[in-house]
């Protein structure tokens, strides 16, 4: 076995941007801590609380004083979902060591067609937390800074910058963007929390001072229903979104893994819990009105901490962090998609990790349709706001309905006490999700109803394809024997030839043994005694089952296997194969490259295509002969021709 570990990776305009590629080994030392992971995992759900007393009280406000009276109750109700999911979230955290969120429990629990909604679900909220809080950010220093509000034009390519400075951020690595955002994210919560603990204080103590009043109300009566109190709770449920992310990071943490991802839950309840219930009692007793330029969060830090220092950190914290909320999903979607990748659902490659240790195809999907999202809704959040949260809680719903099942069929030690809390979790977030999409129907909830359905139908369809090219290639023992048999054939001819006369090298670049390996293998022995299959091995463990079973198969042809810890396959196959052209012993090199062509072109997209790549940077070299071995799928599966 040959290692390419001493090659010293170069130094690229690559390399300067993205910084130079990690070695798989070294995975564990880039895994995050709890006080890391808080920027990572959860700056959206942190900076959420921020504008869920917004949401809460744009439906209250039209009761009058009775609004302000239930705004305390109307949060208290969004603790207790709270409380539930994090609970249903601790269960799946520990059950699923890899990670296991929505998608896991409910495509495991509930059946394939749940387990897609949810996927589906969780992708569109991602998205859209990128584009919302983006946007959102802009909208607010268009104040500070009128140019970005001069045109459209201007304000849209402000917020396609942040998105691509979020993304190289990213791309370096998830350790390189908790420590760039950790300080914003810690002033932004160390502002809030003075600001409710300063604010709570005054008022239970001095009592509130009426000139500080914003809208003095008499209250005249309850007038509040409960169809108005679970719009108000659908509107503050925007304080959760995020929550989701750590359940299906767990492995990026360093060990102990679950016991970090576990206190990180908590510990981001905690923050959530007190911040959200203090501002709603701040808010409901000085009469905050929400509007667009003017928040909730806006008009209590000039209430509690006047035009001082702090009151400017606040605001300025508060744009960062409505930025910063979008490093949520630039972690928490890559890892989803990988996660459906190995389920066959989305393209293969998003189970790559990519030069920096992260998932980088799942990073870059996330900025395209972020920037297409922003660029076609021209960074309105008004029309983007009621697509928003409807995934999330889709996601609740069936991972508390999920658990619930599950636990009623397993029985385990209090499975009627943790039966209560998944089913209050999954039923309320249910019921908030039908309400949701009632409410905000006109406003463009609507969408939901198509986008959704269709992804749905786009994973399966991936899914089928996988399957069906499965069946194709899939190489059946007969297939094996016949082709062990050719080359025995092939063998036996040459017995009189001295192996000497050939100086024509053949190098086979292989992934796994199928048909359309077994093809190209065949191709080059017609051709040349002198035939090595290269595997270029970023997974030792799936390398050594490769060799295994080339061994069982008597494939006849030597296998070698190249160590790559960079994972850089491209790379590391044009290194093995300069240097057999550098052997005096060939005077040229033929690369056979396997190559599986689809039925329909659109296809294409699921494959990574490496094989087209090599083969584009082979044809610079001189002595280098490149020769594609097409395998077309056939209507039915005849043995190897």
């Amino acid at each position: 076995m040959h290692s390419l570990s001493k090659k010293l990776p170069h130094v690229s305009l690559s390399s300067l941007i993205f910084g130079n590629p990690l070695k798989s080994k070294s995975a564990e030392e880039h895994k995050v801590g709890v006080l890391a992971s808080i920027p990572v995992f959860g700056s959206s759900i942190i900076s959420s609380q921020g504008y869920a007393v917004d949401e809460i009280l744009y439906v209250l406000v039209a009761l009058g004083a009775v609004g302000f009276a239930q705004a305390s109750k109307v949060s208290l109700g969004v603790i207790l979902l709270l409380g539930s999911i994090m609970l249903v979230y601790r269960k799946a955290i520990q059950k699923y060591p890899q990670g296991g969120g929505s998608y896991t429990i409910a495509r495991e629990f509930l059946g394939v067609n749940y387990g897609l909604l949810a996927g589906a679900g969780l992708s569109l909220d991602y998205i859209l937390t990128v584009a919302v809080s983006v946007s959102s950010a802009v909208e607010n220093i268009t104040g500070v800074i009128p140019w970005v509000a001069t045109t459209p034009n201007h304000k849209i390519g402000v917020i396609i910058g942040i998105i691509i400075f979020m993304t190289i951020v990213n791309l370096r690595g998830l350790k390189e963007s908790a420590a760039l955002f950790s300080l914003p994210v810690y002033f932004y919560l160390f502002s809030v929390l003075t600001l409710v603990g300063i604010g709570v204080y005054k008022t239970l103590v001095f009592g509130v001072d009426p000139a500080l009043v914003t809208h003095p109300m008499a209250i005249t009566g309850n007038g509040l229903t409960l169809f108005i109190f679970l719009r108000a709770l659908a509107g503050g449920t925007t304080a959760l979104t995020g929550i989701e992310a750590i359940s299906n990071g767990v492995a990026a943490y360093k060990v102990p893994a679950q016991k970090r991802a576990i206190s990180t839950l908590f510990i981001l309840g905690v923050i959530v819990t007190v911040g959200l219930s203090g501002l709603a009692f701040l808010a409901s007793n000085y009469h905050t009105v929400p509007t667009p330029q003017n928040t909730v969060l806006n008009q209590l830090g000039l209430i509690i901490y006047g035009q001082t220092f702090m009151y400017y950190i606040l605001m300025v914290c508060s744009a960062v962090i409505l930025v910063i909320a979008a490093n949520t999903s630039f972690a928490g979607l890559p890892i989803l998609l990988n996660l459906m990748a190995r389920d066959g659902y989305m393209p293969r490659y998003f189970k790559n990790l990519g030069d920096r240790l992260v998932y980088d195809k799942g990073i870059w999907l996330l900025t395209i349709i972020g920037i297409v999202l922003v660029i076609i809704f021209k960074g309105n959040t008004h029309l983007m706001i009621p697509l928003y949260a409807v995934g999330v809680l889709i996601g609740f719903a069936l991972t508390g309905i999920g658990l619930a099942k599950h636990t009623f069929e397993v029985k385990e030690r209090n499975w009627l006490g943790d039966i209560i809390v998944f089913s209050f979790g999954g039923f309320v977030s249910t019921v908030i999700f039908l309400v949701f999409l009632v409410t905000k129907f006109r406003e463009g909830a609507w969408i939901v109803v198509i986008i959704l359905p269709t992804m749905m139908g786009i994973f399966k369809h991936v899914h089928t394809v996988y399957q069906n090219e499965k069946d194709v290639i899939h190489p059946s023992i007969a297939d094996i024997a016949l082709f062990a048999e050719r080359i025995t054939e092939i063998n036996q001819r040459r017995q009189s030839s001295n192996l000497s006369e050939y100086r024509n090298k053949c190098i086979v670049p292989v992934f796994d043994i199928n048909r359309v390996v077994l093809k190209a293998l065949l191709y080059a022995a017609e051709a040349t005694p002198l035939v090595t299959a290269v595997h270029i091995a970023s997974d030792m463990e799936r390398a050594e089952k490769l060799r295994k079973h080339w061994n069982e198969s008597h494939i006849g042809i030597e296998l070698e296997i190249i160590e790559s810890p960079y994972r850089e396959v491209v790379k590391d196959i044009i290194h093995y194969i300069d240097q057999a052209e550098s052997d005096p012993r060939w005077t040229s090199i033929t690369v056979v490259i396997p190559e599986y062509v689809p039925n329909k072109f659109w296809q294409n997209f699921l494959h990574n295509q490496t094989g087209q790549l090599l083969k584009l940077l082979l044809y610079l070299r001189k002595n280098i002969y490149v020769t594609s071995i097409p395998y077309h799928p056939p209507a039915n599966m005849p043995k190897l021709k």
